[in-house]
């Protein structure tokens, strides 16, 4: 997954919170050690030592500590992880509409084509698409640390104690980042069609249900819904598209952790076997060998999740990099320049003076335009169709940008 830098700007206020995730992720880790440990001691005294339960009573009693102890680093990971996502998403939502406030209306009259947006796509975007980033930051990233930190505590541990099986976690432990990389290139590409899809959907279907009673007018509401039934299946194309590379990562990321752990098994099974390796170090190996895998095959299954995220960032940063027209955003925000302590009684006339107005370089709509709208009176614009009544009504409004 290629990193999007104005994504990991978002965390420069919140560092804290991903610390304290990854924090109680390593710190699961090291306690993973401590538990494989004493269970592996435990199991050594009562089996081969023959000691009974009370001579291993304090060893147990740890045991079932480190167990508490690594469940509220569970918890508290994962809610200092949620946490941060709700945050973000709070923040990333605020700048979204406070820089739709400043495009102002005309954003929403340009053709999509033009660098506008249409409704059904926007309520997407400030919907969904925010919401897909929770996995991204509250996931992947934290997950993105642990898959790094945690398999190198693990070796750390199991070196010293049976060199030759933390060579095979060593050499074997690339081959998941490999396929990892060779299937997300494809991955990305459906994520991001699927995602377009979706929008355009989403924009559609809106624009049918606001133009419903035109459509019932002109008897042309089934072949909206024709259009609709041909975007659905579109949209179900690319998602099982998505769907199909998301299980085969998984399958292939899982083949590879339970092959190398079987090659694990056997070479401690076969030294044990030959008294090369005593059964506490041989149980202690095999206790830590799924652990040593298993945040890397969490990172396979995050990194999905965390691509739905990075496809609907794409379009909420190109709507956040859209700069208004006019600059002075304060003054189009209240154009007359309306104080708190003016009372709604007070009149405002609009007075309009020599106003020109193309569509294009040919097409001229109003020229040398000058009139005035009195306060409190009623105002008709008159004129033929195509005279620029509703441009002029556009302009007042702020729907067309100049």
């Amino acid at each position: 997954m290629k990193f999007d830098r104005r994504l990991l700007s978002l965390l420069k206020s919140h560092n804290l919170l991903l610390t304290l995730a990854i924090s109680a992720g390593l710190l699961g880790g090291l306690l993973v050690v401590f538990q494989a440990r004493i269970l592996s001691s435990i199991l050594n005294s009562v089996f081969l030592l023959q000691n009974t339960l009370p001579d291993v009573k304090e060893l147990l009693i740890i045991l079932i500590v480190l167990i508490i102890l690594r469940g509220g680093t569970i918890w508290g990971g994962e809610f200092a992880a949620m946490r941060l996502a709700v945050r973000i998403k709070t923040t990333l939502r605020e700048q979204l509409s406070n820089h739709l406030i400043e495009l102002g209306p005309g954003y929403f009259k340009q053709a999509p084509n033009s660098g506008g947006v249409r409704t059904g796509e926007l309520i997407q975007v400030l919907n969904e698409g925010v919401e897909a980033l929770d996995a991204y930051f509250s996931q992947y990233l934290p997950q993105l640390a642990l898959a790094v930190l945690v398999p190198l505590i693990v070796l750390v541990f199991i070196l010293p104690v049976d060199t030759l099986s933390g060579l095979v976690l060593l050499f074997t432990a690339p081959l998941i980042p490999v396929f990892m990389i060779l299937i997300g290139d494809r991955a990305n590409t459906l994520t991001t069609r699927q995602w377009a899809t979706l929008s355009r959907m989403s924009a559609h279907f809106l624009d049918v249900l606001q133009g419903l009673t035109t459509l019932k007018i002109f008897g042309r509401s089934k072949d909206q819904v024709r259009i609709i039934a041909q975007i659905g299946e579109r949209y179900r194309h690319t998602t099982m598209g998505v769907l199909r590379v998301t299980f085969l990562s998984a399958l292939v990321l899982e083949w590879v952790a339970m092959l190398s752990t079987a090659v694990v098994a056997v070479e401690i099974g076969l030294r044990l076997l030959y008294s090369r390796l005593t059964f506490e170090q041989a149980f202690f190996v095999l206790l830590l060998t799924p652990e040593f895998y298993l945040p890397l095959r969490l990172l396979g299954t995050r990194f999905h999740a965390g691509m739905a995220g990075v496809a609907a960032a794409g379009r909420i940063f190109e709507i956040l990099e859209t700069q208004p027209n006019d600059q002075d955003t304060e003054r189009l925000r209240s154009p007359f320049h309306l104080h708190q302590e003016k009372t709604h009684s007070e009149s405002v006339s609009i007075e309009i003076r020599n106003v020109h107005f193309n569509y294009s370089s040919t097409e001229k709509v109003l020229a040398d335009v000058t009139f005035d709208i009195p306060a409190g009176k009623m105002t008709a614009l008159v004129g033929p169709s195509g005279a620029g009544k509703s441009t002029i009504a556009d302009l007042l409004l702020r729907f067309i940008d100049t």
